[in-house]
């Protein structure tokens, strides 16, 4: 009967008739205790005797081999790995200024489009046309991330993108977080105008939107995996939460003006910009200086598209 007696723990011990050896060395009982349990489960009998020296895990000597075996391979897929490194943390109130500059400049072109300021016609000027991008009208992937069809489009997008924008400034700083947004979502409009007809016309944030939602998703992903000491479902399940928020946002619910094709680039040229900013995370700066220079980017591009649109 395989069993072993830690202090009337387990039971009983085998017979010392059998022979004893020493295969282990313990400084303290819990970590003895542990591998005695791994003995246990693979029915080899041992027992552990301790004192000023120690703890000593012992075995019958006709099992000495195969218990060495079973324990170092037992280490083997227990060894920690090196720990991710932490990088920065951030403040609650981190990208909050972001979120604030961002509702402002939506709602500054959404009454500008209304108006039609500088004498221009924004709508048909900014739009996400697909024949027109692929023709070297580049800006347009990057103008129509601001237009919206009514007021409800736009205050819907105004939640959504900030608590977005908010939730990634936590994980890779604000200025850094609404940079890969923005990259996210003219990227994704392009991927999108590739595979669209020419004469597919598209407006609204969401592309952005679920760009940053792809970022998000796989930066937790990577970052979770590598916490983790084994793989398995759970290292992958903020994609899988990022893809379920995608199917239940993105779909549109079958509504003919929601542009499903242009969520899903967004998404995922996200998710391959999520994985740089993971793979370049000891290369980039993270200082507060370099999330300032990060949001003055992404504002100059923005601004810089929009005025090539209305030159």
């Amino acid at each position: 009967m395989a069993g072993l007696c830690i202090e009337r723990v387990f039971g009983v011990l085998a017979n010392d008739s059998d022979g004893w050896v020493q295969i282990r060395h313990f400084s303290n009982r819990t970590e003895a205790e542990q591998y005695a349990l791994v003995l246990i489960a693979m029915q080899i009998n041992c027992r552990l005797s301790g004192g000023d020296w120690g703890i000593g895990l012992s075995v019958a000597v006709r099992d000495e081999a195969r218990a060495r075996r079973e324990l170092a391979q037992y280490a083997a897929e227990n060894r920690a790995r090196p720990a991710a490194p932490a990088g920065p943390t951030y403040p609650l109130t981190e990208g909050v200024d972001g979120a604030i500059a961002y509702a402002a400049v939506m709602i500054i072109i959404a009454a500008a489009a209304e108006r039609f300021w500088f004498g221009a016609d924004w709508l048909p000027a900014g739009a996400a046309h697909a024949g027109l991008i692929l023709g070297g009208e580049w800006w347009r992937a990057i103008t129509a991330l601001g237009l919206h069809g009514d007021f409800g489009h736009l205050i819907a997008n105004l939640a959504s993108g900030s608590l977005i924008g908010l939730a990634l400034a936590q994980v890779i700083g604000g200025g850094l977080a609404w940079l890969s947004i923005l990259l996210a979502g003219g990227i994704g409009n392009f991927a999108n105008a590739v595979f669209q007809p020419a004469d597919h016309v598209s407006i609204g944030a969401s592309t952005a939107i679920f760009g940053g939602l792809g970022v998000l998703s796989t930066l937790a992903w990577r970052r979770r995996a590598i916490g983790l000491n084994r793989g398995g479902l759970r290292s992958i399940a903020p994609l899988v939460a990022g893809a379920t928020l995608l199917g239940f946002l993105g779909s549109g619910g079958g509504q003919d003006n929601i542009d499903v094709a242009g969520h899903l680039a967004g998404f995922l040229v996200g998710g391959a910009i999520g994985f740089a900013v993971h793979v370049l995370a000891d290369r980039l700066p993270a200082s507060p200086r370099a999330q300032l220079g990060y949001g003055a980017l992404a504002f100059a591009i923005f601004a810089g598209a929009w005025t090539i649109a209305l030159a």
